[in-house]
């Protein structure tokens, strides 16, 4: 499934959520057609159906695939709404890999086998390409690394009963030490003789994570996916669907959610932040994105249609909101993208 394709990258140092992350591979990414992402990321992974921004045809990111110390890695880097693997996909193309997906930045919601979790930088989840499954992004962008596992290896080394949506937080030493093996194997371009070496050190480490999964039955797991976090889940759909109207509110998610809107604040405290400034970055990231069009010459309308359209219904409001988060005016601004 993965095409081989020449992709140099260097290693950088982000800081997300308070937390030192090592991002182990920076990936070139750009403004490009919708339908131009998702035939990249049928090439590199397989069947997915992709799901943008209502009304966009434009996507920023990109996918591209690498392979180090003869293990096969996918780049993903994206800012479209949701990424699935439905039945028909699996039907489409019987997965030859198991994914193990490292969130590099941003958040996403990953689900499978009624497994959920929310990823943030350096957080991973096991995941069966021959099972449905579902991506969620939040936020500006996300990026992931996606480790492809040959399903024939895997059966050989782990045996045949590996689940997928079984997933390891950041602070997990499993996780770390997973980390570390890839990080060697992106870094330092071992000889030859070392690749086994560093390949039989990562199956036993997704051997001992994922042994013990299975021996409690992935329990601890689906009972970390809390109320809580279901909740969190269920507001930030609904701001998906409903920022865009001026008249839409924190109230409103409390509303239709039927819970008391100290029960939704408490459940964003989860992404560090409050769901009001949640639900203005999202109207400014909508703007923003529109504003890119817009200097591509794929939109034409004015600054105040923008604004109204991603849901303010104050322009200056909108003016001074998007100056103190981008250090310019919406006529300023001059799309460069993520590094």
């Amino acid at each position: 499934m993965m095409t081989f394709l020449a992709f140099l990258c260097p290693v950088a140092i982000i800081i997300e959520f308070g937390h030192a992350v090592e991002m182990l591979i920076e990936q070139a990414t750009s403004q490009l057609p919708v339908e131009r992402f998702e035939a990249d990321l049928h090439s590199v992974c397989g069947q997915f159906d992709i799901r943008p921004t209502a009304g966009s045809k434009m996507a920023w990111g990109g996918v591209a695939a690498s392979e180090y110390a003869e293990l096969e890695l996918a780049l993903v880097a994206t800012n479209l709404q949701q990424i699935i693997r439905t039945s028909k996909n699996v039907r489409q193309d019987y997965g030859e890999n198991y994914f193990l997906i490292m969130q590099q930045e941003g958040r996403a919601l990953m689900a499978q086998n009624e497994a959920k979790a929310l990823l943030m930088p350096g957080d991973m989840i096991f995941i069966d390409s021959t099972k449905p499954s579902e991506f969620t992004f939040f936020g500006d962008h996300s990026r992931q690394i996606s480790l492809h596992l040959p399903r024939t290896e895997v059966y050989e080394r782990l045996g045949v009963n590996v689940q997928g949506g079984y997933s390891l937080s950041n602070d997990d030493p499993t996780a770390k030490a997973i980390h570390a093996v890839i990080g060697k194997a992106i870094r330092s371009q071992p000889l030859a003789a070392q690749n086994s070496y560093l390949k039989d050190a990562l199956y036993g480490l997704l051997g001992m994570f994922l042994s013990a999964e299975n021996a409690s039955g992935g329990t601890e797991k689906a009972n970390d996916w809390s109320q809580q976090d279901a909740l969190l889940g269920k507001a930030l759909s609904y701001v998906e669907v409903r920022f865009r109207d001026p008249e839409f509110s924190v109230n409103d998610i409390a509303n239709s959610l039927g819970v008391p809107i100290r029960q939704i604040q408490r459940a964003f405290e989860n992404l560090g932040v409050t769901p009001t400034k949640f639900l203005l970055a999202k109207r400014l990231e909508f703007a923003r994105t529109a504003l890119e069009l817009r200097e591509a010459g794929v939109r034409g309308e004015l600054i105040s249609g923008i604004a109204y359209s991603a849901g303010f219904s104050d322009l200056s409001y909108f003016n001074r909101r998007f100056r103190e988060t981008y250090g310019c005016s919406p006529g300023e601004y001059e799309f460069s993208g993520p590094v």
